[in-house]
């Protein structure tokens, strides 16, 4: 009988399920010490060996990932006192960059960074070292924007990026194990619509003919194959929640 199980249990990981019904059993299998997270790894029907068919993006979470956030803005004159009352936590331009010169690197107190497009130049000679980190400011990920309020904001939110490795494979975070089933399925599919925004002009065709898997795990727990058709279900539950949060948000502006 116990054989029997086990064979059945084997035989599930083997079977994509729909989202929900991978969810569940991933935040209950999770059993460190340490607060796990919800992963995703999708494998897409790109050639990554392709120029014009990597894939790289962000998403904005309806739920954030509870990540401490400390935010520095490369911006000057009105952006600057924007990114201030925005609530950056360093501001800065030409000491700034001196400063990160100085450092190398080591002991950055933020980990993110935005910036406006006229301090690109000067940010030229940063790149050896928030390269590396992922911190260099890009216009295609957002973070080198005119819009450095809104841009803030996202962040706060719960912005992520991804980006294809090169076995055609995107990971992503998706929250917390403690998170309720509706807050895990809101974020893979608010990051399901921005992996489709972000789809090469070379692959025609929707969902099917772009994603190839989609796997679903704990940090430390193994991972359960989601079937692909179910994210279509979880992107419009997304689309509620940030189209509620935003008239909350709208509500809440008015006097």
């Amino acid at each position: 009988m116990h054989a029997h199980l086990n064979y059945t249990a084997a035989a599930l990981l083997l079977r994509p399920l729909l989202l929900l019904f991978v969810l569940l059993p991933a935040q209950s299998r999770a059993a460190a010490k340490f607060p796990e997270t919800v992963e995703a790894h999708v494998r897409l029907k790109v050639d990554p060996r392709r120029g014009d068919q990597r894939v790289r993006g962000a998403a904005v979470l309806p739920y954030s990932l509870g990540k401490p956030l400390r935010i520095a803005v490369f911006a000057e004159g009105p952006e600057a006192d924007q990114a201030r009352e925005a609530g950056a936590d360093v501001v800065g331009s030409e000491e700034l960059v001196a400063a990160v010169l100085e450092s190398k690197g080591k002991g950055l107190d933020f980990n993110a960074v935005l910036a406006t497009p006229d301090m690109m130049p000067r940010l030229v000679k940063l790149g050896r070292i928030l390269g590396p980190k992922g911190l260099m400011p890009n216009p295609k990920m957002g973070t080198l924007t005119t819009r450095i309020a809104a841009a803030i904001a996202d962040l706060r939110r719960g912005r992520i990026e991804f980006k294809m490795d090169r076995t055609g494979i995107v990971h992503v975070p998706l929250g917390r194990v403690s998170f309720e089933l509706k807050q895990l399925q809101a974020n893979i599919g608010a990051f399901t619509a921005a992996l489709l925004a972000a789809k090469p002009e070379a692959v025609k065709g929707g969902l099917a003919k772009y994603v190839k898997s989609v796997h679903v795990c704990s940090t430390m727990g193994a991972a359960v194959p989601v079937e692909v058709s179910s994210l279509l279900a979880a992107m419009e539950a997304a689309a509620a929640v940030l189209a509620q949060q935003a008239g909350k948000q709208d509500g809440e502006a008015q006097p």
